[in-house]
């Protein structure tokens, strides 16, 4: 009888829409014979990055020439047809380094001109902060230098206009009508006070500004805005823009944008702001989409703690590009930030980023100490696919600078705080090139599902062969916490539950861009990123 239960259990069923999965009791009734999470276009293929983690790809140059002309080739111009095919051949060579095409192929080949030996042409990046750009320009004046026939290449670097090439379509918001001319939205955020979440945004908005972008920052804290104190402008008074004066002119300091409830007149007063949720999510969205933002590449979406009103507002009226998640060793902060990232996976916001802060201090002596210990970094990578991790330190220059109105990084590099600035360097050229990735390439996420005839589960990636495991095989890899750590025991001491004699899914959905839940029949829940999966495949 339970064995005709359990076959009954796993009787055929297909899911594929992003609505979810079939009601269990219609499982049976369903054909082909098979559990399916399907690639969905509107959903998922738009912005979605197959297997896309890493930290800064150094610049790489192509070893196989290629000969793919843009489809816009013939609007180049000047110089005989033979002479442009030469330099583009030869600009091939290049490869971008998160995008894995080369130059010509993506189009980045701009006004390409050609009068006897001088060749001058425009290289359009995805982004003014590219942080390979020199090397791009280096590279692409050696490679067309080399014809014989070249005496001299005149090459401009140039960055796509919002509303062109990929950021065509990218209207922000029809009610939000300052981010009009914002390029791209970057969240930081934590859901767990007290991380240091406010000091990372800053001093990555920093980062990104150095970088050659232009930069705003919105503090969307109500209750305990930080910006006023992280930032010392001048005159610290929210007033009407002179443009338009029906939106709000933002602060700045030291080029970079500023709004926040902190710099309102009521704020100034030191009066407690004592409102209800609605009053909040209104008063956010009028800082947010009523401040004249003016031409942004990046605003940085200082999120406060939680998942609440604020963080929902916020995500359905802004299109958020990428979120940064900020964590610290503990597992009280281990715990809610997983929820953080849910919420992102729920509203489709990949997360771009990863920082454990205040992860350890290098003491006087020589040792590097862990006072809240190892962290659990490594386990969000892996169970959550979190691409770009980085781990800041507990140093007097990060809270020095904090409470002194200069970001750290735009402090004066000196022997102590040289390796900090390094690691924020890192942290906004791998955000850059991951929301250019998430913009940019339009591959599919893969395609998992499950066939009870078999008793297999399959992962059909966009490209290459399928990959299959049993569901017992695969239950055994999960990688939890309830399950395990990176030591191999479960967080809190706790035995791991015991896999059943049968086990098979019973559902299969998206977690975002980076993963797949698979619910068993036992109730227990494993998250799988997939390039997780396709990592296990060649273990």
């Amino acid at each position: 009888g339970q064995s005709a239960m359990a076959a009954l259990a796993r009787g055929a069923f297909r899911v594929g829409n992003a609505a979810g999965a079939i009601p269990a009791a219609s499982r049976h009734l369903r054909s082909p014979s098979s559990l399916i999470i399907c690639r969905s276009v509107q959903t998922f293929s738009s912005k979605a990055t197959q297997f896309s983690v890493g930290k800064k790809a150094s610049h790489r140059v192509n070893t196989r020439r290629s000969t793919l002309l843009p489809s816009d080739s013939r609007k180049f111009s000047g110089g005989s047809a033979g002479k442009e095919t030469e330099v583009l051949t030869q600009l091939a060579n290049i490869i971008d380094p998160d995008l894995g095409q080369d130059i010509v192929s993506l189009g980045f080949v701009k006004n390409l001109q050609i009068s006897g030996g001088t060749v001058s042409f425009d290289l359009e990046l995805t982004t003014p902060a590219c942080p390979v750009k020199e090397d791009f320009k280096r590279d692409g004046e050696m490679y067309v230098k080399k014809l014989p026939w070249v005496t001299e290449v005149k090459l401009t670097l140039t960055a796509q206009q919002k509303g062109s090439g990929s950021l065509a379509g990218a209207n922000k918001s029809q009610g939000c009508p300052g981010l009009k001319q914002v390029k791209r939205i970057i969240a930081v955020s934590s859901c767990k006070g007290g991380v240091g979440k406010s000091t990372v945004a800053v001093n990555l908005a920093y980062s990104i500004a150095k970088l050659g972008g232009k930069v705003g920052i919105f503090d969307a804290d109500i209750f305990g805005p930080s910006l006023p104190t992280m930032t010392s402008v001048e005159d610290p008074k929210v007033g009407l823009s002179k443009d338009n004066d029906a939106m709000l002119a933002p602060l700045e300091f030291e080029g970079v944008k500023l709004m926040s409830y902190g710099y309102t007149a009521q704020a100034m007063k030191s009066q407690a702001s004592v409102m209800r949720g609605p009053k909040v999510a209104s008063t956010v969205h009028q800082l947010l989409a009523f401040t004249d933002w003016g031409e942004l590449d990046y605003l940085i979406l200082d999120f406060p703690p939680g998942t609440g009103d604020i963080q929902l507002t916020i995500c359905q009226e802004a299109s958020i590009d990428g979120t940064v998640i900020v964590t610290t060793p503990q597992l009280l902060s281990f715990v809610d930030v997983v929820r953080g990232i849910e919420m992102f996976f729920n509203l489709n916001v990949p997360v771009v980023g990863l920082v454990e802060n205040m992860s350890y201090f290098d003491c006087g002596c020589g040792q590097r100490h862990f006072p809240f210990g190892e962290g659990h970094k490594e386990q969000l990578e892996r169970e959550y696919g979190t691409p770009n991790g980085f781990q800041l330190p507990i140093h007097n220059d990060i809270s020095r600078g904090s409470d002194g109105g200069v970001p750290m990084v735009m402090m004066e590099p000196s022997e102590s705080n040289t390796v900090i600035q390094k690691t924020y360097a890192d942290l906004a050229a791998a955000v850059v090139q991951e929301v250019s990735k998430q913009s940019t390439l339009k591959e599919p996420v893969p395609i998992v599902e499950y066939d009870d005839k078999s008793d297999k589960v399959i992962i059909r990636p966009g490209s290459g062969e399928p990959i299959e495991w049993t569901p017992r095989k695969l239950r055994e890899r999960c990688t939890c916490a309830g399950c395990t750590s990176c030591s191999g025991d479960r967080p809190d001491g706790k035995p791991a539950p015991v896999i059943p004699a049968e086990v098979w899914p019973t559902s299969i959905q998206a977690k975002g861009r980076y993963a797949i839940e698979i619910r068993w029949n036992d109730g227990h829940g494993s998250i799988f990123p997939y390039k997780l999966l396709q990592k296990m495949n060649h273990e």
